[in-house]
Parts: C-alpha cells; structure tokens; sequence
C-alpha cells in the first residue's frame, strides 16, 4: 500500500509540475538558510561547553553604585586569589588569568606566543585536551605548557616533555621546562592561549604582592559540588567584602554612592562559565547574549513563511483535485486512507525540498564562513543533539504543513466533490498566513534599514579624533618597547609622507592582533573618590590623532618635567571641579603629576558606552607603550603600508602582527552587530523571495478560479483597470494589514537593540514608510503580470464551455 501511496503521489507532483516546483523551491531555500542559521547558532551556543562540569566554574567580578548608574569589573587585586581559596571552604580551585605576551626561543627559532600567566589549579578548573602531561603540569615555578602547534613549530615534534626552551619576559631570557602539551585551543573556547607559565612570572608580580588598589587580572574559581549560584555567593562573600575592602567600601560611603539590596557599597559575584562569552553585564567577552537566541529566531520565521506558503496553495489548489477525491470516495476509500495518500504528496515534496536544501547550504557554507569569519561544516549536523532536533523539524513541517491540508481536503463533501463545486472554507486562515508572512518579511526590512542606519552612524559620527590616514603597529614581544619607538621616529623623520610618530600602550579600536584593553585608576581628590582611564602616550599623540587641545598645552620635550605631568579629558575635569579649577593642580596618581592641558572627550572605547574619564601621561616609568602610530600624507594609503611595514622589519625583524588602519580598527569593534546586520539583511531578502513566490502561485491560482467571473464582468463593460483593481486590492487590502501589524512590533524590537549604545540613531517615520512601499511594491510586481494577463484575456475563452 505504501508503494501505490508513493507511486501516485509522484504521478500527482509530475502532473502539476508548476505548482510542485514552487513548494519544492520556496521550502528548499528556507530550508537551506535555516540550516545556516541553525549551525551559526548552535555554535555560539556551544562556547566553553567542553569544560567538564561547566556548572561549578565561574568568573570574579565586583559590583557597586555610583551616582550615574551600576559599576561591574572582573580586573582584580593581585592578593585577592589566594585570600579566596582559604576564605571559602566550598571553593575547590582557583586561578588568577592575565594575558602578556612573551616570546620563546629554541636555538635559533624565535616565536612570539599568545601567554596567560596563571595559578597551578588553571587546568585543574579547566578542561583543554592534554596531549603529554597531566593537570599538575604547573606545579614548579620555572614549568610551561605549550600546545601542540608551537611544539611542533619549536621542536618539529608535539612529544617535547620534559624539554627546555627558553622564554623572554620582564626583559631578560629565562630557561623554563616544558611539562605538559595541549591541543589547540578548540575553536568555541572563549579562553585563548598557546602558552600558560605561573601567574608568580607576571609583570610587577612583588611590587604588586599586597596592593590591593592595583587591580590588572582576572580571577576563575570552580566549586567542589553544586552550581553557581551568584546570590548564595555574594550573601557569603558579605563578610569577606567588609575585611578586605573596608577602605573602598569607606570612601564610596563617603562620597555618597549607592548600596545594593544588601545594602552594600561593593559586592562579589561570580559569572557562570556557561555565560562568560555572551552577556549583557559588560565582563568576560560580553558579546550580545541574544545574538544566537535571535538567529534561531529568524531560521523558525523564513521556515514559518515556507510552511505558510505550503498550506496555502495546497488549500487554494484543492479545487483542482475535487473530482480525483470524489471518485475514490465512492470507491470505497476512507477518510483516512486519503489523508495518508495526500500526506504521502506532502512528504515526498518535504522530502525532495530537504535533500536540495541540504545541498544548497553545503554549496553556499564555504562563502558563508568567508563572509561571517566562522568555521562551520554541514557535517555537525550529525551530532546526536543535531540529528535529533532536525529529525523533528522535518517531521513537524511535513505534518503541519502536509498534514493539515490533506485533512481539510480529505473530509470534503463526497457529492460536492464529485460535482467539482467543493471549495475549502479556508480564506480566513489563508489570509491569515499570508498577513503573518508578509508581517515578518517587513518586521525584517524595518531591521535591515535600522541596524544599516546605526552601522552607518557610527561609521561615519565623529569620534573626537582623526581617525583616516593612521596606521597603527603592535609593538610586539623581543624588543624594547621604547627603543622601538625612538627607532621608528628617526627612520621615519626623512620620509616625507610621514607627518607625525606617536604611540601609546593601548590601541584605538580592535588591529590584527585582536586586542582591546582599558586602565583604570582610583585616587583621593578633595576629600572624594576620583576614578579615571589611564593611557600611556608620547610626545605627538594628539597631533598624531588629531585631538583637540581645549585648555593648557600639550606635552612639550622642552619642557622636561612634563614626565611628571598629565593631561586629561572634559569629563575627568568636571569630576575634579571645572576645567578653571583644575588646570595646574596636582593629582595623587602615581608621583603626583599636574595637569597641564584638558583635551577635548574623544572616543577612546566603543559607541556602546559614553566617554567617561581618561588621563593622559607620558611618564615611561608607568607603562611602556605597545602601538606605534603613524600619520601618513599620501594618495596612495596601501603604497605607505607596504612602505611602512619595510622600515618596521628594519626596526624589528621579528615583527608578525601586521599593521592596520585605525578607521579599519574602529569598525572592528561591531563584528557583533556587523555579522547581525548581514544575517537580517539575507534573512529579509529570503523571507520577501519566499513570501513573494507563495503570493505568485496565490495569486495564479485565485485568479484562474475567477476566469469566467472576469470574462463576464469584460463582456459587461469593464475596462482593463477596473479588472487589475479588482484582482489586486484584496492583496493589497492584506498587505496594508502585515504593514500595521509589524510597525509596532519592529519599533519595539529595534528600540531596544538600540539602548545596547549609548550613541544612537533615532528611528524615523520615514523608515516605516519606506518598509511599507517597498514590501507593497515588491507584492504587486509580483501579482502584476498575473493580474494584467488576466485582465488583457479574451472573454471567449473563459466563456466558451457555458
């Protein structure tokens, strides 16, 4: 029986060869951008889940209440890992985690490596694949972990325990021993490394030993049983608050800060591991928690419309197939069986759909990864959790959007059909779904438009400093940091595209190495807590980078106790009582320095938050610089770079983190939000396409239902116009519907998208318009040719057999 089912329903999708292509094309491309999407997601869902009980492993962070709203930190105090681990007896591990940079050397191989400086219980906590070694690997002060790609780069082999090589940090080279290789890193780990040595190596690690206001790394703990439980934790991390951070709990009390709904003035917390890639709490990697949540979204939209479309002209074609149903009734065929047959239909077109879609996403994956910076591959789909979930989904379109219409048809009148006057009473429900389908494709556009405007906003909104015609160049590991820059200003002082040198030790956006850092100190100023970013910087800085000077005068090499001098932004001046105030005056930061100059509050971080504090020096003995910046004049920017990059190898033969734009480096910084508008914009596209094709065969059908009525209203003396008004204006009626149905929505939505900046664009009226007559006119040059061929048609065919 199942052989006849399916050897029937092929005969059936051959007869109707239009009508099959249009279900098989419509769901096939739905499919395939639902599997993109899908993988995309389950990706970003996956971050850190190969650690082994997840659960228990979290990250330290801080809170308290300013006067302008909630102040989270993960960057703690040097003491405070240890003090941990003996306050808290349910605490099994901890490690504190700091990234520097070092470079190591096996004879004559010299290779810079991506280092965490860490405590011994780091791979106790954490579950990286060991190659050679165990988790005790960190046990003596003078033991390195490596992975297996700088093993292999180092040694030639991956086997290298127990050997020596030596590591070049803190300005010296020091031998260490090799006692454990890791595999890389996996791809969906939000920790990255190539190296690990003891956290006792850091920079600055004795002088810092009992500082508790010098605060430079992060801190992850594990439990021994249970889960995070961030407010158990903060309720017993009361007491321990009030020991160790009686003087800053003090000042914030006396300056007037807020309390929490303990009523303290800092509290501890802990971030599950689970949510250190993605969350809105601006610590760990902070990307939008939402992101993933929002594709799978998408994905379950554009195959909403494609199921849409299925029931739609299954329904409307019902007609066609009256006399076929009503036979086999009077034949003795039941209710039952018809479903299964039509439903057979129905399978083999989901069926067919499916595998091209499959297809068409495993063409279109290679150019997706390209576009999206991702790695994915069709072949995850076979994970037990994947196989699983698509199972179902392929299950749950077949029955909805096969099943329901082969029930309505099946259980039609037997004499109705047999006459071919049967008609589904399906005309609420088939413009209800046309109504959601076309709500959803212009919920999309209105997004396209709005995240396109804030991309563009923020490209082109200025940022206080001249970002076009900077090259930006990290310094790197294994040579002098301050010597390099002395290098590059006399190697560069000939050259007359070069207008000005400068550097400072934090880069302004995200250059090739991927870094984005910040520094903040806190110090006394009138009796009140002031707290402020701190950058290292050169002489030029602000002519390098355009930055206006708005009081005072900049740093002058003439003037040499300007090493004992700083400069600072508007907004650090209104802390400290007024520009008029303060110019002159001495701060009690590190050698209490005067500030000689307030420049003008430019854009140090990203749009998402608003310019706070910043505090400029250039004494050498803080911080050394780590990026070289060059202000070039010429019409040529890439002949520059290449000029450019020569003289840096010159200078630093083993440089290998190439140079970068600064205005490229500022977009860097929305990959998030760039990746989002891309993934909206080809979802907008596949949803109006899909839409657009269910409304061509709608349209077909509908209009060849009404033949002989337009062929006599034709005979009766209706004009060409009249006919395409007629046709047209319950499409339109419909489309009017979806318009005011999704503004409200997409305004909502984008709204909130948009509080995630603190510099935004507004959303305009003209841009719901704009949605409303593209996604109308899109619809009726899709019903257009329909409508005028039937218009234009002679009456005499359609009336011929009356």
């Amino acid at each position: 029986m199942i052989k006849n089912y399916i050897k029937i329903a092929w005969r059936s999708l051959i007869k109707a060869k239009a009508l099959s292509a249009i279900h098989i094309l419509g769901l096939a491309v739905a499919i395939a951008a639902s599997t993109l999407l899908y993988l995309t997601a389950m990706f970003e869902l996956s971050f850190d889940n190969f650690h082994k009980d997840q659960e228990r492993i979290g990250l330290l962070y801080s809170e308290s209440y300013p006067q302008e709203g909630v102040r989270r930190s993960a960057t703690v105090a040097t003491p405070l890992g240890p003090l941990l681990k003996s306050s808290f007896p349910e605490i099994q591990y901890v490690s504190r985690y700091m990234n520097v940079g070092i470079i190591l050397r096996n004879g004559d191989k010299q290779l810079e490596a991506n280092n965490k400086y860490v405590d011994p219980d780091f791979l106790s906590i954490f579950s990286f694949p060991i190659l050679h070694g165990n988790v005790a690997a960190l046990k003596d002060l003078n033991n390195l972990v490596i992975d297996e790609n700088m093993a292999t780069n180092l040694f030639g082999s991956s086997d290298v325990v127990g050997k020596q090589v030596e590591v070049y940090q803190n300005g010296k080279w020091e031998p260490k021993t090799i006692t454990a290789v890791l595999s890389k890193v996996p791809k969906n780990s939000s920790l990255s490394f190539n190296t690990l040595l003891r956290f006792e190596h850091k920079p600055n690690y004795l002088a810092n030993l009992d500082n508790w206001s010098h605060e430079d790394h992060n801190i992850f703990i594990k439990l021994k049983s249970g889960t995070i439980n961030d407010a158990a934790f903060t309720q017993k991390a009361k007491s321990f608050v009030d020991l160790y951070y009686k003087d800053e709990r003090d000042m914030r009390k006396r300056d007037g800060w807020g309390v929490d709904k303990n009523g303290a003035y800092v509290s501890l917390h802990l971030l599950p591991l689970a949510k250190y890639h993605r969350n809105d709490l601006d610590i760990g990697h902070s990307a939008a928690p939402l992101f993933p949540w929002i594709l799978l979204m998408i994905a379950g939209l554009i195959l909403f419309i494609a199921c849409s479309n299925f029931v739609n002209l299954s329904l409307a074609n019902s007609f066609a197939r009256n006399r076929e149903i009503g036979t086999r009734k009077t034949l003795g065929g039941t209710i039952l069986q018809l479903i299964l047959q039509l439903w057979t239909e129905s399978f083999l077109l989901c069926l067919l759909a499916t595998c091209i879609g499959i297809g068409l996403a495993w063409v279109l994956l290679a150019q997706y990864n390209a576009i999206m910076n991702y790695s994915l591959s069709i072949a995850q789909l076979g994970s037990a959790v994947n196989l699983i979930f698509f199972l179902l989904t392929f299950l749950l379109i077949t029955l909805v959007s096969g099943g329901y219409p082969a029930w309505r048809i099946a259980k039609g009148n037997i004499i109705q059909t047999l006459k071919g006057k049967a008609s589904i009473k399906s005309s609420k429900l088939r413009n209800s779904l046309t109504v959601l389908q076309f709500s959803i494709a212009i919920v999309l556009i209105l997004a396209t438009i709005i995240i396109s405007f804030q991309l563009r906003y923020i490209a082109d909104r200025p940022l206080g400093f001249d970002k076009t015609e900077v090259i930006s160049i990290p310094i790197g590991e294994g040579i002098d940091h301050e010597n390099a820059l002395q290098q590059m200003r006399v190697a560069l002082a000939a050259q007359p595209w070069v207008k000005s040198v400068s550097a400072s030790d934090m880069n302004l956006g995200r250059g090739h190495d991927g870094s984005m850092s910040t520094s903040r100190m806190g110090f006394d100023y009138e009796g009140k807590q002031i707290y402020t970013n701190f950058m290292r910087v050169d002489y030029d800085y602000l002519e390098t980078l355009g930055i206006q000077l708005f009081e005072g005068r900049d740093f002058d090499r003439s003037h040499s106790a300007d090493t004992a001098s700083v400069i600072i932004n508007k907004q650090m001046a209104a802390q400290l009582g007024g520009a008029e105030k303060v110019l002159g005056k001495t701060i009690e930061i590190d050698g209490n320095p005067q500030v000689i100059g307030i420049i003008d509050d430019f854009n140090f971080q990203d749009l998402r938050r608003k310019v706070e504090p910043l505090t400029l020096s250039i004494n050498p003995n803080i911080f050394s610089v780590s990026y070289l910046f060059v202000r070039v004049k010429t019409d040529n920017l890439s002949e520059s770079m290449e000029k450019l990059e020569k003289i840096w190898k010159t200078v630093n033969p083993k440089a290998n983190i190439s140079a970068s734009y600064l205005d490229e480096n500022t977009q860097n910084m929305y990959r998030d939000e760039q990746r989002f508008v891309q993934i909206v914009v080809s979802g907008a596209i596949v949803a109006i396409a899909i839409s657009c094709l269910g409304l061509f065969a709608l349209a077909l059908l509908m209009i060849n239902k009404r033949i002989k009525e337009i062929g006599i209203r034709k005979v009766l003396g209706s004009s060409v116009t009249q006919i395409v008004v007629l046709l047209s204006k319950d499409f339109i009626r419909l489309m009017l519907l979806a318009f005011v149905l999704a503004c409200p929505l997409a305004w909502w939505m984008m709204n909130a998208w948009l509080q995630g900046f603190a510099y935004r664009v507004d959303i305009e009226w003209w841009m719901f318009v704009a949605a409303g007559l593209l996604t109308i006119g899109i619809a009726l040059a899709t019903i257009a040719w329909q409508t005028l061929r039937a218009a234009t048609s002679n009456p005499v065919d359609s009336l011929r057999d009356e």
